[in-house]
């Protein structure tokens, strides 16, 4: 019984005996680089890389995704939609998109950057003319005409490139469409 005694105070003894501080103390965790944002707010494909139209908050990096076509746009929410179109500058590779200041943002640790870029024409300089409810792409002009009923029945029109002179340029051809708009290229 003695012995019992014994065991059980050398037990209650170890138990609440402090652990060396080295033994137990956690490892320090790898500080994470600090996060500088890669697309400046005056670059030209700012608005494009950083989603500005689309849901951007966030509290973590998990709230932060890639989207687009080329995985272009980092936004919030699943799927980013995108407009397929080719960019001349692209995200680098060793760049992230995750939350930086309560924003999903691309970002890197410095060592990455991000190239310049041109302008994107403004949707003024990219479209055509009013034409009716609708605006004529680049290059195209408004045409009204009268269908078979000529100038007794309702004016129309549409957008197009007119060929008054049978000559059109980039490989197209000048059609007349006799109960339309005449002379056009197509």
């Amino acid at each position: 019984m003695l012995f019992r005694a014994l065991v059980v105070v050398a037990l209650a003894a170890l138990v609440a005996t402090p652990a060396c501080k080295g033994s137990e103390s956690p490892q320090p965790a790898e500080s994470e680089p600090a996060r500088v944002l890669l697309v400046p707010k005056d670059h030209a494909l700012y608005a494009r890389f950083e989603g500005t139209g689309l849901e951007n908050d966030c509290s973590d990096d998990a709230a932060c995704h890639r989207g687009g076509c080329s995985d272009e746009v980092c936004a919030a929410g699943e799927s980013s939609p995108g407009t397929c179109d080719a960019l001349e500058v692209q995200i680098p590779a060793g760049a992230k998109c995750g939350c930086v200041a309560r924003e999903c943002a691309w970002w890197s640790d410095g060592s990455v950057t991000l190239a310049a870029a041109s302008a994107p024409p403004s949707p003024a300089e990219e479209a055509g003319p009013r034409c009716g409810d609708i605006t004529c792409g680049a290059g195209e002009t408004c045409i009204e005409y009268y269908g078979v009923a000529g100038p007794r029945g309702p004016k129309f029109q549409t957008c197009g490139i007119p060929c008054p002179h049978g000559k059109c340029g980039d490989g197209k051809k000048c059609i007349t469409i006799a109960d339309g708009p005449g002379p056009v290229c197509q």
